[in-house]
């Protein structure tokens, strides 16, 4: 089943590291990966195929890695109600822009390298987006999971 996985992380570039060796060890196939840094430090977006019996043990892991502060998992929704669209722009690069004239109301989530991650309005269907277009690189998804934002610990100093 596909899922797309995003991640925001600290600003240590050993963390996305971390994260590619977990993929891998886990049995994550990443179908599309995008990265883009933020001012406190970067986000990490991929589309991958995994068994929805290892979702749960995976997404458990991938919040406790240290340096990653948010992980939210989307589940592929080709006839459910999903609320997200992700866009592989790389494939037609003039399929963002008549995806948002259709959709001018959607809120842009993530862009990096001609990947896109957009949120429709609940009232507009992502899954008529991709119908309506017909493209391949535009799938819809539904969030079904998201960790709590991990603060950064502050340690007590002695006096």
């Amino acid at each position: 089943m596909q899922w797309l996985i995003a991640l925001e992380t600290d600003g240590d570039p050993i963390t996305s590291c971390r994260l590619m060796n977990i993929f891998r060890r886990k049995g994550v196939s990443i179908v599309t990966l995008a990265m883009a840094a933020r001012p406190e430090g970067f986000s990490v977006i991929a589309v991958a195929d995994t068994p929805e019996s290892a979702v749960e043990h995976i997404f458990n892991f991938l919040r406790r890695v240290e340096g990653v502060q948010l992980v939210t998992y989307y589940r592929h929704e080709p006839l459910g109600d999903a609320s997200f669209v992700f866009i592989d722009a790389d494939v037609d690069s003039s399929s963002i822009a008549r995806f948002l004239q259709t959709f001018p109301e959607s809120k842009l989530i993530f862009a990096s390298h001609g990947k896109y991650l957009l949120e429709i309005p609940g009232d507009r269907k992502a899954h008529s987006a991709s119908l309506d277009f017909g493209k391949q690189e535009i799938l819809p998804f539904a969030r079904v999971k998201t960790s709590i934002p991990q603060p950064e610990l502050v340690t007590a100093q002695a006096s």
